[in-house]
């Protein structure tokens, strides 16, 4: 008889363990499909937030890229579908304004940024490691050649602030390296960011590594204290570029390359995140600055001074 009570304790002992690691994985899969809903309808809203946005009415907006829409970005066989880590190909320009986009791409597989699925705010980013990934357009770009005055915006995360070359994030440019001709924006080794033109430079905003920014920099090359950089507010650093070559009124711009990861000319790489760029083809104003500060820091819940 207790032989008998002991083997039916371990047997219920047996059902109970099953029974406990049946709701173990009912509630791992609860979780994972929980979390996966949660990134759905962070997406969702996302997407909603930049079809509605007040960007698309920018005046002489000339190219708009983001992570959110469906179309935004496309895999190596052509398709807009990403596991975690799956290279990008093409980053599409979105810009309602013009039918003629500006869509950066990669051809070479292993310099292909990398799709990562919850990045700035939980939202999709692309992913750039440092050495030689990079999204460029050849030959169409979105600023005339010598243009003096323009804006850059730019959402985005640095895993280091200290790389030995610098790093550039988005930059348009000649052919070849010529001075003066490049528009930027750059992060020195030494942990400050701003705009870089070959050697005709203005770096003078500290920054640090995985933090959010949103960085807004409009440039006029017909006055002196020719840049304003916004970094997360809607109150700007000013100053004049200069350096080897001279100062603002050198500068001058490149239409032959755009692109983002580093220089077009396979340097200076950009280790971190981006998940929008916008380029307007003038000096946006006040009121303006405001917008797209306002529709990015909802959309990627960075906060503005």
């Amino acid at each position: 008889m207790n032989k008998l009570l002991k083997f039916n304790k371990k047997a219920f002992s047996l059902i109970e363990l099953s029974i406990v690691i049946l709701i173990i994985g009912i509630l791992v899969a609860g979780v994972t499909q929980s979390s996966r809903l949660v990134r759905q309808i962070r997406l969702a809203t996302a997407s909603q937030m930049t079809r509605s946005s007040e960007i698309s009415t920018i005046k002489d907006l000339v190219f708009w890229a983001e992570t959110s829409l469906e179309n935004s970005l496309v895999n190596t066989a052509g398709g807009f579908s990403f596991d975690e880590n799956s290279p990008i190909q093409t980053w599409n320009d979105n810009n309602p304004q013009s039918t003629l986009k500006i869509n950066v791409s990669q051809a070479t597989s292993a310099y292909q940024p990398l799709y990562k699925n919850s990045g700035i705010n939980g939202l999709p980013s692309l992913s750039f490691n440092g050495g030689q990934l990079l999204l460029s357009q050849v030959g169409s770009v979105p600023l005339p050649a010598n243009d003096k005055n323009y804006t850059f915006v730019i959402v985005w995360r640095a895993n280091t602030v200290n790389a030995g070359n610098g790093q550039i994030l988005m930059s348009q440019d000649a052919q070849s390296a010529v001075l003066n001709v490049l528009a930027s924006f750059y992060i020195t080794p030494g942990g400050v960011y701003g705009f870089a033109g070959n050697n005709n430079d203005i770096t003078n905003v500290g920054v640090v590594a995985n933090k959010d920014y949103i960085s807004i920099i409009t440039v006029n090359n017909n006055v002196a204290n020719n840049i304003s950089i916004y970094t997360n507010s809607n109150t700007a650093v000013n100053g004049n570029t200069s350096g080897a070559g001279g100062n603002f009124s050198n500068l001058s711009l490149g239409n032959y390359n755009f692109g983002f990861g580093a220089r077009i000319q396979y340097a200076q790489f950009y280790s971190g995140l981006i998940s929008e760029a916008i380029v307007v083809d003038r000096i946006i104003n006040a009121e303006e600055i405001k917008v797209v500060n306002n529709y990015l820091s909802k959309k990627y819940a960075i906060k503005i001074s």
